[in-house]
């Protein structure tokens, strides 16, 4: 693959299109990171993808999982045309694209699909400071030469050698590569942050924190949901669920995705009403294919 930044005369993909879907038309249905003040070029929330609601769903594009998609492609959001598409790599690495763009992976890959590598706008984010685990916006993600490490831009290491990384952090795998993370058991933390446990495993220096799990235990059949962005944590504990079984949830709720290899319970709500959850409380899509929609806590 040639590289972008000697070659700058290929060409990016065209305008954006309008999305043609029949059902009742919403603006703009907000995926899960930047905050609703934070602005693409175009106006519109980073966000945001143009969706219709049909037949008790969302429909956001050509796709709702990486398994909808022929081999060698995945659904993603295309930042362009604001509907998720399937989409092929077009970079491995920065040298593959145009200056002032950086070559990330935009999709999770939980169903076991290809990797989809993007060439997105360079971040803004520092060695250290926080940053979203899939590139949204330049504003959330980390400068070129870093990668997002559980929510820290740290510097590329090398696994099998954990001299690579300085004292008080340690190699760890993203979806980009290994980088450094910082332990704030040993580093400390900025002025106004805490050395939070995390329900995963580790520690993070957070701004503010909500919940008390994993440090108080949770209930029997549960397990405690955590959710990260930008310095802001929420923990709660919630009920282990199965997909596959109609009534592991109590009525009006939902399984859903509490990890990557866990579901749990979420309180159902509504898309087309974001606040029916209530205050303090956000509707989200909790699973891999927007068909379920529960109550999460909002993270600040």
């Amino acid at each position: 693959m040639g590289s972008r930044r000697e070659t700058a005369s290929r060409r990016r993909e065209g305008p954006p299109v309008k999305a043609e879907a029949s059902g009742q038309a919403l603006p703009l249905a907000s995926m899960p990171s930047a905050p609703s003040e934070e602005l693409a070029p175009d106006g519109l929330p980073s966000s945001g993808l143009r969706c219709t609601y049909d037949g008790g769903s969302l429909q956001c594009g050509g796709c709702r999982t990486d398994g909808d998609c022929p081999a060698g492609k995945g659904c993603v959001a295309n930042r362009q045309t604001r509907r998720f598409e399937c989409m092929a790599s077009e970079c491995e690495e920065d040298t593959h694209c145009f200056p002032g763009s950086v070559c990330r992976r935009v999709n999770l890959g939980t169903t076991g699909s290809a990797t989809i590598r993007r060439c997105v706008p360079e971040g803004q984010r520092r060695e250290g400071e926080h940053c979203d685990t899939l590139p949204i916006s330049p504003a959330g993600t980390c400068r070129e030469g870093l990668v997002c490490v559980q929510g820290v831009c740290g510097v590329p290491c090398r696994l099998e050698d954990p001299s690579s990384c300085p004292a008080g952090s340690s190699c760890q795998d993203s979806l980009d590569g290994p980088g450094c993370y910082p332990d704030c058991r040993a580093l400390g933390c900025p002025e106004g942050q805490s050395c939070k446990r995390l329900a995963s495993e580790g520690y993070q220096c957070l701004a503010s924190v909500r919940g008390d799990c994993p440090e108080s235990p949770c209930g029997e059949g549960e397990r405690c949901n955590m959710r990260l962005f930008r310095g802001h944590g929420v923990f709660w504990c919630a009920r282990l669920c199965n997909p596959l079984v109609a009534d592991s949830c109590p009525a009006d709720h939902v399984c859903g995705a509490g990890s990557a290899t866990v579901s749990t319970c979420y309180r159902k709500c509504d898309p087309v009403e974001p606040r029916s959850c209530g205050e303090g409380w956000s509707c989200v899509s909790v699973s891999e294919d927007m068909t379920q929609w529960g109550c999460r806590p909002a993270s600040r």
